[in-house]
């Protein structure tokens, strides 16, 4: 059984009660970073929703551990320990994959769908879909797995601009730049490997990207529509890559305007 308190983060708010709660955000956070990145978006939703991150071997306090093999590994540990989070029982979920994080969240909406239980969406932000990823041309892969063949101080000297963190190499223990970099090194082989096999999603799918990202451009994000049977919506918005990865970003905002929509939308229906 997977412990929860190793894959799952959550956070109270002042004020909001867990039975308040009206949905669940389960979040999957993008290449370097950990659950803690979305610690802001609980403070900012309230009891919008329950915001559970996933916190991913071999980063921040599992720093010590190795970095999962597949995105497959990430799914099924992630619906797992969410199966075990009383709070969520019961409410509107929601997946949400930022960056690398899209893929893992792609392969849990399949394998919750496969389980029965419902997603009401899956939302994706700065990512390429998976058969984009590893597609000749797809220079993203190109320069990750060209990262690969480099040495640490290689990678800190080209000035780690790819890698959250390390933009401050030269002040970090040469201990944790190490497990930074194993933690990279393990992503970029995971998500070069994955390859989904499953129908088209029954729940909408919504991509987001930023109008001035040069790594994840328009036919990217267009490109989600496939993974999506029916409901797709592709949204642009006026950023780069990077604007989805800081802690207060677009993303809040625009996710409590679909949390308060499908409120609305099942008062209406009552």
């Amino acid at each position: 059984m997977t412990d929860i308190q190793n894959w799952l983060r959550t956070w109270s708010v002042a004020g909001t009660g867990e039975e308040e709660r009206r949905a669940v955000l389960l979040c999957f956070p993008p290449t370097g970073l950990g659950a803690s990145t979305f610690r802001p978006w609980q403070e900012y939703l309230g009891s919008r929703a329950l915001v559970a991150g996933v916190q991913l071997p071999a980063r921040e306090e599992r720093i010590e551990e190795e970095p999962p093999r597949t995105v497959e590994e990430v799914a099924e540990a992630a619906v797992e320990a969410l199966d075990g989070l009383a709070p969520a029982r019961g409410l509107a979920l929601t997946l949400v994959g930022v960056g690398s994080g899209a893929a893992p969240a792609l392969e849990a909406a399949a394998l919750l769908r496969d389980r029965g239980r419902a997603v009401r969406r899956l939302v994706v932000a700065t990512a390429r879909p998976p058969h984009f990823v590893g597609s000749p041309g797809d220079e993203t892969i190109d320069q990750a797995t060209g990262i690969l063949n480099q040495t640490d101080d290689e990678i800190v000297a080209s000035g780690c601009s790819c890698l959250p963190g390390l933009e401050v190499a030269a002040e970090l223990d040469s201990w944790l730049v190490e497990r930074m970099l194993v933690s990279f090194r393990g992503t970029v082989r995971m998500i070069a490997g994955y390859r989904w096999t499953h129908e088209p999603l029954s729940c909408p799918v919504e991509a987001w990207h930023g109008a001035d990202d040069l790594l994840v451009r328009t036919e990217h994000n267009e490109g989600w529509r496939q993974y999506a049977a029916a409901d797709f919506s592709a949204r642009s918005f006026p950023d780069c890559h990077d604007y989805f990865t800081v802690s207060r970003n677009a993303m809040p905002p625009a996710l409590a305007a679909l949390l308060d929509a499908d409120e609305s939308a099942a008062i209406h229906v009552d």
